[in-house]
C-alpha cells in the first residue's frame, strides 16, 4: 500500500497540507506497517552534542550516545544500537513503549496522534518506501536534524535542567536539586552532565564529521541550545551555509530572542544575508513564549518581556522573507496569560502575515516534571483560560492568521488534559493530587531560590495554591 501524493490535499501555493483529510490516509499506510509505526524514528532526530544525548521526537526520553559507537560512525549522533531496536520494533507491528504519548492520543480521543503529523510531512514521505523495505539496522541520514552544540544559556526555566541550561547546572551545583515529596527534581545525572565549552567534545567533533555529508540529504536543519546565539558552533554553521550554499535547505534556529550584548543585532545581519545570496530554501527564527508579561518572565527566569516584543519586531522589520515561529511550552504557569498570549500573537499575524504566513505558532505539551503539567490545574480554570483562547483562535482562523493544524495542536492538549477528568481514572487523581503537592513544595523553594513572589504573581492561583499545600499525601 503507497500514499499517493496525487491523492491529498494541497494549498492554493500547491503544499501539501496537514489537516484531518489527510491525517486518515496517512495513518492507514502506517497501520499496515504496524500499528507502531512512525518515519520520524528513521528521518527526524534531535542531539544534544554538550551531553552527548538523542532522541527522534519530543515525546520521547533522550538516550545516550556511546562513545564507542561514534568513533567508527559519527552518524552515531543519530543511528545508535538502542534506536534501531526500536525501528525494528516499529517494523514488526509493535509499540515501543517511550513511544505512549501518541498511542494515548489514539486509544482514547477521535484525534490523529503526533506519529501520523510527523511522517505526513514532506520530509518523512519521501523516504516512506524506502523505509518499510529496510531491516532497521541501517545507518541512514536524517532528512530533519536538530542540534544542540551546548547547554549555555541566560535563561532557567522553570521546567528545564541542567543538561539544556547551564544557568540551571550553577544552580543545582550550589543548592542542589530540589526536594520534593519522595522524588527530588533536576538532580544532575552523571550521563546528562555537559562537556564543558572550553574541554574538547568527541560529540561536536563527530558532527562536523558528519555535517558536511548529512546536511545535503536534510530538508530541515535546526539548531537549539541552551541559547544558540552563545555558542560559536552556531555561528560557524551559519558561515558554513554562506559558503556552501544549500538551496534546497530550510535552515531553523531556536533563540530566547533575548540574547546579552550585540548578539541579536549581529543575529539579523546573518539573516539578511542567508536571504540575500539565497544560500538557503528558507529561514524560520523559532522563539518561545506561551504567556506574557511578568507571569511568563516567572517561569522563563532571565526573559524580559519588552526586550523580547523589540527584538521580534526588530527582526521581522529587517528581514524580508524570515518566519518566526513561538514555540508554546504549555504547562501550569501558562494558564492565566495564555488569552493574552494569542491575543499577541494575532497582532503580530495581523501585521506581518499580509502576503504570506512570517509568524507561526506551535504549542507543545509540558509532560515532564509532572508537577507543571497543567492537567493537575482544575478543569474548570481549563474551561475559564484555555478554552476562551481557543475560540479566539477559532475566530482568526483565515487569512493567514490561525492555520487548522495550529489549532488543532492546542485543541488535542487541551481535550487530553480535560478527558483525564470525565473518565475518572483513579490512577490520574492520584497522580494529580501527588502533583499538586509536588507543585506547592517546588514554587516553595522556586521563590526561595530566585527572591520571587508566586502569590503576588499569579493571584489566579490563590485557592488553588492552598489546595495544593494541604494535599499531603
Amino acid at each position: 500500500m503507497k500514499l499517493n501524493d496525487a491523492d491529498l490535499q494541497r494549498d492554493d501555493k500547491g503544499n501539501i497540507i496537514s489537516n484531518v483529510e489527510n491525517y486518515k490516509p496517512m495513518k492507514e499506510l502506517l497501520d499496515n506497517t504496524g500499528c507502531g509505526f512512525c518515519l520520524a524514528k528513521w528521518t527526524q532526530v534531535t542531539t544534544h552534542l554538550g551531553s552527548g544525548i538523542t532522541h527522534s521526537c519530543h515525546h520521547v526520553g533522550a538516550h545516550k550516545i556511546p562513545l564507542e559507537e561514534l568513533e567508527s560512525n559519527p552518524s552515531a549522533l543519530h543511528n545508535t544500537n538502542e534506536k534501531k531496536e526500536r525501528r525494528k520494533e516499529m517494523l514488526a507491528g509493535k509499540r515501543p513503549t517511550e513511544c505512549d504519548y501518541c498511542w494515548r492520543i489514539e486509544d482514547n480521543t477521535n484525534e490523529y496522534s503526533d506519529r501520523v503529523q510527523k511522517s505526513l510531512q514532506s520530509w518523512s514521505r519521501i523516504d516512506h518506501d524506502n523505509i518499510i523495505a529496510s531491516t532497521g539496522n541501517e545507518n541512514v541520514n536524517p532528512r530533519y536534524m536538530e542540534i544542540s552544540f551546548s547547554n549555555v544559556c541566560n535563561f532557567k526555566c522553570a521546567y528545564c535542567g541542567p543538561p539544556f541550561s547551564s544557568k540551571w547546572a550553577e544552580e543545582i551545583r550550589t543548592e542542589g536539586p530540589y526536594k520534593l515529596h519522595m522524588t527530588h527534581y533536576n538532580g544532575i545525572k552523571e550521563h546528562e552532565v555537559p562537556i564543558p565549552v572550553r574541554e574538547h567534545n568527541p560529540y561536536v567533533e563527530a558532527f562536523w564529521k558528519w555535517f558536511p555529508e548529512a546536511v545535503q540529504d536534510l530538508k530541515v536543519f535546526r539548531i537549539t541550545g541552551g541559547e544558540p546565539l552563545l555558542s560559536k558552533d552556531t555561528w560557524r554553521v551559519i558561515d558554513h551555509l554562506l559558503e556552501n550554499p544549500q538551496p534546497d535547505l530550510e535552515f531553523s534556529i531556536n533563540t530566547n530572542s533575548c540574547p546579552p550584548d550585540n548578539l541579536w543585532e549581529k543575529f539579523v545581519n546573518k539573516l539578511q544575508e542567508l536571504e540575500s545570496t539565497k544560500a538557503v530554501k528558507s529561514v524560520t527564527v523559532y522563539t518561545s513564549a506561551e504567556g506574557v508579561g511578568k507571569q511568563l518572565a516567572y517561569s522563563r527566569h532571565g526573559l524580559d518581556w519588552n526586550l523580547l516584543t523589540k527584538n521580534v519586531r526588530m527582526l521581522l522589520d529587517n528581514t524580508s522573507k524570515t518566519t518566526i515561529s513561538f514555540m508554546s511550552a504549555v504547562n501550569l504557569y501558562s494558564v492565566p496569560t495564555f488569552k493574552s498570549y494569542i491575543y499577541y500573537i494575532l497582532d503580530l499575524m495581523k501585521r506581518y502575515n499580509t502576503d504570506s504566513k512570517r509568524v507561526k505558532i506551535d504549542f507543545a505539551y509540558v509532560r515532564h516534571p509532572q508537577f507543571l503539567d497543567i492537567k493537575i490545574v482544575p478543569v474548570e480554570m481549563l474551561e475559564k483560560y484555555i478554552k476562551p483562547a481557543i475560540d479566539v483562535m477559532n475566530a482568526n482562523s483565515n487569512n493567514n492568521l490561525f492555520m487548522p493544524w495550529e489549532i488543532q495542536r492546542i485543541e488535542r492538549i487541551y481535550k487530553d488534559c480535560t478527558t483525564r477528568y470525565e473518565r475518572h481514572d483513579d490512577k490520574d487523581m492520584q497522580d494529580i493530587s501527588l502533583n499538586r503537592y509536588r507543585f506547592w513544595q517546588f514554587t516553595q523553594e522556586y521563590d526561595r531560590r530566585r527572591d520571587l513572589d508566586f502569590s503576588s504573581t499569579f493571584p489566579e492561583f490563590k485557592e488553588f495554591y492552598k489546595e495544593c499545600k494541604n494535599r499531603h499525601v
